[in-house]
């Protein structure tokens, strides 16, 4: 299990700067619904592999941006980071859950972000599955579901490995 401290520093990152990060950093392919990126930042390297959702169920009205990201960074010795970006900040004390393809997962928030406790499990999971199903309770609003497609997942997922030194 990865410390607290570098997976706050990944969601700040993430939260501020992923989607602007894909016109900076650079691209090392679009697989199937994945698309996988690596850049450098003061502390080295970073490689992702995010996809946005096939599918939403009962979105909030006004909501952001949503992905899933697996991220590297190998400066922090940190490998296999999944986090979900809902768009949206969570209900107070909410535990959101990932279910890839029948594994449930329960996660836990930071603002609008939701983090694994068991990245290694989730990430050989989906490598095996399908799709995932993401979901999350709102500040406001009924349950969400996301549904993400895992097509080209192990192709995104293998070339951040290769970038990042994995």
């Amino acid at each position: 299990m990865t410390s607290f401290a570098p997976r706050f520093l990944a969601a700040v990152v993430l939260l501020t700067a992923t989607p602007a990060l894909a016109d900076s950093a650079k691209a090392l392919g679009k697989f199937g619904e994945w698309s996988a990126f690596a850049y450098a930042d003061k502390a080295g390297r970073v490689c992702y592999a995010v996809a946005k959702p096939s599918r939403s169920m009962n979105a909030p009205k006004g909501r952001g941006e949503t992905y899933v990201t697996i991220t590297h960074r190998p400066s922090d010795k940190s490998f296999d980071v999944v986090s979900v970006t809902q768009g949206y900040a969570f209900k107070k004390d909410s535990i959101p859950e990932m279910d890839v393809s029948g594994a449930r997962f329960d996660l836990y928030t930071q603002d609008a972000t939701a983090w694994s406790r068991n990245d290694k499990a989730i990430v050989q999971a989906m490598q095996k599955s399908k799709t995932i199903i993401v979901h999350g309770q709102p500040a406001k609003g009924d349950e969400s579901a996301d549904t993400y497609s895992l097509d080209g997942f192990v192709k995104a997922y293998d070339e951040i490995g290769k970038a990042c030194g994995k």
